[in-house]
C-alpha cells in the first residue's frame, strides 16, 4: 500500500507542470555566442501552441534589440500531441558595433479559441561581438574593399538603373512639393504678383542635399568620414533652420536633448541622432566600415525627410486657413 501511494504521489508531482504550462511556449536559441563585427548570426525562434492557439505576431521586425535581421529563412511547422503545432522561425542577424550585448526577450503575441490575446515571451541571450583588429595588431594594411568583379555570362548590373529611377522620383517628389509650396504661397499673396523663385523648405533643401550625396557612393569608394559628414550636415542645417535649436554646435547627444525638449517627434530624433552617432564613429575610431550600412543611414534619413517635408506642408497649410 505504502509502494503504491509513493507511485501515486510521483505521478501527481510529474503531471503538475504540464498541467499548469502555458498554451503557447516560445523560445529562441542562436548558433554562437561570441562573433566578430559585421558576421552574421543564425536565430532560431521555436513557438509551440496547445490546439486551437494561433500566432499573431512572431516578434521579430527589421531589428531584435541591437541586432539587424540580414535575411528572413523560410518557416517550419509540424504537428504535436494535443491538436497543437510547433513553429520554428530562422533569421539571419548581425551587429555592426562591438561591445557585450543582451539579446532582449522577443514577445510572441498570440490568439485563443475564445479570441482572447496573450504574449509568450522568450528567454534573454548574451552575444559579445569584438573587433576583427585584435589589439595590439597594425592597421597599416587595412585597405578599403574594391567593387566585385562581374563574372563573364552574369546578368546585367541593374544598380545603377535603380539608382538613377531613385533619383528621378526624389525629383518629382521635390518638384510636387514646390509646386504645393508655390500655390499655397500664391494663395495668401493674391493682393501682390508672385515671386519669381520660392525657397524650399528646410526638408525640402535636406531631401535634395541626401539625394546628392546617395549618387556619390562615397562608401563603395572607401570614403566613409566624408560621407557621413555630408549626411550630418544636411540634418543639422536642418534642424537649426527648421525648429531654430544650434544643431551645428551640439554633440549628437546633446542635439538629441535639445530636440527632445523641443518637443520635435520622437522617430525623427531617433533616426537623427542614431545617423550623427554613426558619423563620430566613423570620423574618430578606425573600425571597418559597411558599404550598405552608410547607404541604409541615407535612406533612412531620407524617410524622415520625405515625412517631414510633408509636415511642413500641412503646417503651411494650417497657417494659411487661420
Amino acid at each position: 500500500m505504502r509502494t503504491l501511494l509513493v507511485a501515486l504521489a510521483l505521478v501527481l508531482v510529474g503531471a503538475a507542470p504540464a498541467a499548469g504550462a502555458a498554451p503557447v511556449r516560445a523560445s529562441v536559441a542562436i548558433d554562437r555566442n561570441s562573433v566578430t563585427i559585421g558576421d552574421q548570426l543564425l536565430l532560431t525562434l521555436t513557438v509551440e501552441t496547445d490546439g486551437g492557439y494561433a500566432i499573431v505576431d512572431g516578434g521579430v521586425g527589421r531589428s531584435v534589440g541591437d541586432f539587424d535581421v540580414v535575411e528572413t529563412l523560410p518557416p517550419g511547422v509540424t504537428k504535436i500531441g494535443n491538436g497543437g503545432s510547433r513553429y520554428v522561425f530562422r533569421y539571419r542577424i548581425s551587429a555592426f558595433r562591438v561591445g557585450a550585448y543582451i539579446l532582449p526577450p522577443i514577445q510572441v503575441t498570440y490568439q485563443g479559441p475564445a479570441g482572447e490575446r496573450g504574449i509568450a515571451p522568450t528567454a534573454e541571450l548574451p552575444i559579445v561581438v569584438s573587433s576583427v583588429i585584435r589589439p595590439g595588431d597594425s592597421t597599416d594594411d587595412v585597405r578599403p574593399l574594391r567593387p566585385q568583379l562581374r563574372l563573364p555570362g552574369a546578368p546585367p548590373d541593374l544598380s545603377g538603373a535603380i539608382r538613377a529611377a531613385l533619383v528621378a522620383v526624389v525629383i518629382v517628389m521635390l518638384a510636387l512639393l514646390v509646386w504645393q509650396t508655390r500655390r499655397a504661397m500664391a494663395r495668401r499673396a493674391a493682393a501682390r504678383p508672385p515671386e519669381p523663385e520660392i525657397q524650399l523648405t528646410p526638408a525640402q533643401r535636406a531631401l535634395a542635399e541626401l539625394a546628392r550625396v546617395a549618387e556619390l557612393r562615397l562608401p563603395e569608394k572607401g570614403r566613409y568620414p566624408e560621407h557621413y559628414a555630408l549626411v550630418a550636415a544636411a540634418l543639422r542645417v536642418y534642424v537649426r533652420d527648421r525648429f531654430r535649436l544650434a544643431a551645428t554646435e551640439r554633440t549628437p547627444r546633446e542635439l538629441r536633448q535639445d530636440m527632445l525638449a523641443a518637443g520635435i517627434d520622437r522617430t525623427e530624433i531617433a533616426t537623427i541622432y542614431e545617423i550623427l552617432r554613426d558619423g563620430e564613429v566613423a570620423r574618430f575610431h578606425q573600425v571597418p566600415g559597411y558599404p550598405a550600412r552608410a547607404q541604409h543611414a541615407v535612406r533612412a534619413a531620407m524617410d524622415v525627410m520625405r515625412r517631414a517635408a510633408v509636415a511642413e506642408q500641412y503646417e503651411l497649410m494650417h497657417g494659411e486657413a487661420s
